[in-house]
């Protein structure tokens, strides 16, 4: 689950997508789906950037919430990068590239990078409020929205390729240089680097 830590986005998608998206996508595959969710396996003392890592390279699919500000951070952007590099490698230039990236609009999908517009996404963004009322008529229609959403993803699901185990070191690469890249942007004096 690829989404921007930004405002109250992480409550919407932690209280009130991810259990529907959960449920509903158990439903569809008739199999308790295993989501990769940040909150969910980065515990207090783990590396984030090697979990991150792990949890990208053993996903078969990322499933992206696209907002303004999932633009903006360079880890989102890194999550997708590396899930259309696999979907680029994968394809191999024989057809359409399998559909490795499944993505809901949450928040502003007019101005979306021209890269990204080869990838058919699901606008939720109606329905998608932090403070949206459990039991509420938009709750119940955003629950049918991401049930429609979570068949595309199961039927996403049956079309992607076996996992090769090359991916993970791409992927922990990738997120250790990105985080090498801003820890030094950010260097802490009494560790024996300059101020920044």
């Amino acid at each position: 689950m690829s989404y921007r830590r930004a405002n109250a986005w992480p409550r919407f998608v932690s209280e009130t997508f991810l259990p529907m998206f959960r449920h509903w996508l158990g439903a569809e595959l008739d199999a308790s789906p295993r989501i990769f969710f940040d909150a969910d396996v980065i515990e207090t003392g783990d590396s984030w950037p090697h979990k991150l890592a792990e949890g990208i390279a053993g996903s078969k699919l990322l499933m992206c919430l696209w907002s303004r500000e999932y633009f903006s951070s360079e880890w989102c952007l890194a999550e997708l990068g590396h899930m259309l590099a696999r979907r680029e490698a994968v394809g191999n230039g024989r057809g359409a590239p399998p559909p490795l990236v499944v993505a809901a609009v949450i928040h502003d999908g007019d101005d979306l990078p021209t890269q990204l517009r080869d990838i058919q996404r699901y606008d939720i963004q109606q329905y998608a409020n932090p403070w949206l009322a459990a039991g509420s008529p938009t709750a119940e229609e955003l629950s049918n929205r991401v049930r429609v959403l979570a068949a595309h993803v199961a039927n996403a699901l049956r079309q992607t390729p076996e996992h090769d185990a090359g991916w993970s070191g791409l992927a922990t690469e990738q997120f250790i240089e990105l985080h090498r890249r801003r820890t030094l942007q950010r260097t802490v004096p009494s560790l024996g680097g300059d101020p920044a």
